[in-house]
């Protein structure tokens, strides 16, 4: 099998020829911190040329970057050579098929998160991972409502059954990290009043969405 090279706007893709991608990103803040992340072509799903450059389809589960984060298409690279890109997709899939990799969901992480901190600080409140737990200190002037489970809340890392995290939509609107236990109701209240939220503050978007990744990796090893 052959390797290749794919330069895009958000990064180079780097096929080894035998299973590996290595991606080196660029082009936003977010992916540039991310900087280089290895993807074995057993995370893949499919590999799908699209009318902007190339698709990498993951499998449920496989990353847990991915996993937190769907309104970010980290697997989307526009802007290449078309005739790279048939090439590095073709090979790809006959690796797909060669190993026999299922469609289905991964039973464990396939790519490993970023680095992340083990504290965080928000707009409303700071999150920090310490003995197991998980720990919400709401900033003073946040009001009752976020404060219903206690001031600070914290919640065993065993109780956090999904994490959530979405970045600012736009101007005058924030972007969070939210957290679901199994005692989390259908309807909750939106993130500036829900006591398992944070807002999020827009220069640090990337250290709360790799606390994210990693804390979904503590609560599904």
């Amino acid at each position: 099998m052959a390797l290749g090279e794919l330069t895009s706007t958000y990064g180079t893709v780097v096929w080894d020829g035998i299973g590996t991608l290595r991606i080196r990103y660029g082009g936003t803040l977010v992916r540039t911190r991310l900087g280089e992340r290895i993807v074995p072509v057993e995370a893949l799903r499919a590999v799908e040329l699209t009318e902007a450059g190339l698709r990498l389809v993951l499998r449920d589960g496989a990353d847990p970057l991915q996993s937190v984060t769907q309104p970010i298409e980290l697997y989307d690279f526009p802007g290449v050579d078309h005739q790279v890109a048939e090439g590095i997709a073709r090979d790809i899939g006959q690796a797909l098929v060669r190993r026999d990799v299922p469609q289905t969901a991964a039973t464990a992480w396939l790519v490993a998160p970023p680095p992340a901190p083990d504290r965080i600080e928000g707009r409303d409140a700071t999150l920090a991972v310490a003995n197991g737990q998980l720990t919400f200190k709401y900033h003073r002037s946040v009001g009752r409502q976020k404060k219903a489970f206690g001031d600070p809340w914290s919640v065993p890392l065993g109780d956090i059954v999904d994490v959530a995290w979405a970045p600012s939509p736009g101007l005058g609107a924030r972007g969070f990290l939210r957290i679901s236990t199994s005692a989390t109701p259908d309807v909750r209240p939106k993130p500036k009043h829900d006591p398992a939220a944070i807002l999020t503050r827009r220069a640090a978007e990337a250290d709360a969405l790799f606390f994210a990744a990693r804390l979904l990796t503590r609560i599904r090893p």
